[in-house]
């Protein structure tokens, strides 16, 4: 975590509340107060903080080398996330041990991101993301996009070579069995971390809430990116993150549950200063942002976004059945389009430094055809 206070507290209450005991976070550069949250709730019981020294690696796969070392990882499950993704079981009580329990033989459970769109918030507020994120990108069959990320339930066997971000890695000829949320096992042929379909939505998905507010996400765009460091959060991130046209409301049966567990938690005032010291932090810090030039222009850019309904766009596959049509395009429209399509691609590349070269041949091969990079 970076900077992310204010919304430790529902995520903790939430996991907490569907069966998650055990809480290992790392944060690394925080002026906002997450450092003295999360060593309060390490003080507290409820949470294992640690600070992430940050390798060449970036942030995330830095803390994920450490996390695999760490002694509170060694369980028989282990679940890595981040702090804007809500895992949802829609199966029996709804708890991280059911969904377990259906697919016991499996060794990696890798459930598929549903993002939300921010659902026409644009003003930062303290409230309950479960309760007011509600608008959820389509099903495929009504225009959703396909090939959504996953996150992963697995077991800590003993051919594990590493935590990912999406799922684990395993030492080679190893053979794991993944089962995807519906029952369906994963082979040859199949992206493990990234299905094109069978989601299994009925039986779970991980409610990834991305860009929250607008004015929120010019703090996370001051942030920075956790993984993909050298890339820069504007318009382009948002557009492909916040995406809604179909109401979901399923996490609601546990609304009541982690009110009352953040309520229980908040009841310690030490705590409860500091989450309201970092709310006032967030709310101060948009107000500096917003006096920036640069970051009035990404603002007034996603809130014509927002106003045109765009989250609500509909995917179209693109197509190339006219030669009139193709022969009519302008060459540099189409090898913009294209950097557009293989920057989207890099971003999963691994290791993490050949996504950086591959990220700078880009800029270098833009910036000699248009002057500028679109990053």
């Amino acid at each position: 975590m970076k900077n992310e206070g204010p919304y430790i507290l529902e995520w903790l209450a939430y996991h907490r509340v569907i069966g998650f005991r055990d809480f290992l976070i790392y944060t690394n550069d925080c002026d906002d107060g997450t450092v003295e949250i999360l060593d309060r709730l390490t003080e507290m019981g409820l949470v294992q903080h640690e600070r992430n020294e940050v390798l060449l690696r970036g942030p995330h796969k830095s803390a994920l080398k450490y996390a695999f070392q760490h002694p509170l990882a060694d369980r028989t499950w282990v679940y890595v996330a981040d702090i804007d993704e809500y895992l949802n079981v829609k199966i029996g009580d709804g708890s991280v041990q059911t969904l377990i329990a259906k697919y016991e033989d499996a060794d990696v459970i890798p459930v598929t991101w549903r993002l939300f769109s921010h659902k026409d918030m644009i003003e930062y507020e303290d409230v309950s993301l479960m309760e007011r994120m509600t608008d959820a990108e389509r099903p495929l069959t009504d225009g959703g996009f396909p090939d959504r990320f996953v996150k992963s339930l697995f077991r800590r066997t003993p051919d594990l070579e590493r935590f990912g971000l999406h799922g684990p890695r395993y030492v080679d000829g190893a053979g794991p069995k993944w089962v995807q949320p519906g029952g369906r096992e994963l082979g040859q042929g199949d992206n493990l971390t990234r299905p094109a379909e069978h989601y299994g939505y009925d039986v779970a998905q991980v409610n990834h809430y991305a860009v929250r507010s607008l004015d929120g996400y010019l703090v996370k765009k001051d942030r920075g990116r956790a993984n993909h460091v050298k890339q820069e959060l504007g318009g382009a991130y948002w557009r492909k993150m916040c995406l809604g046209g179909e109401q979901d409301t399923s996490i609601h049966r546990h609304l009541e549950a982690t009110k009352a567990e953040m309520a229980r938690i908040k009841s310690d005032d030490v705590f409860a200063d500091l989450h309201d010291d970092s709310v006032a932090w967030h709310k101060a810090k948009i107000e500096t942002l917003q006096k920036d030039r640069a970051f009035r222009r990404v603002r007034g850019m996603i809130m014509k976004m927002s106003e045109a309904q765009d989250h609500h766009r509909r995917y179209e596959k693109e197509t190339s059945n006219s030669a009139e049509s193709s022969a009519a395009e302008d060459p540099r429209d189409r090898i913009a389009s294209l950097c557009k399509e293989l920057r989207g691609l890099i971003d999963h590349i691994e290791p993490f430094e050949a996504a950086q070269t591959a990220h700078g041949e880009l800029d270098d091969l833009e910036r000699g055809l248009f002057g500028v990079t679109a990053r």
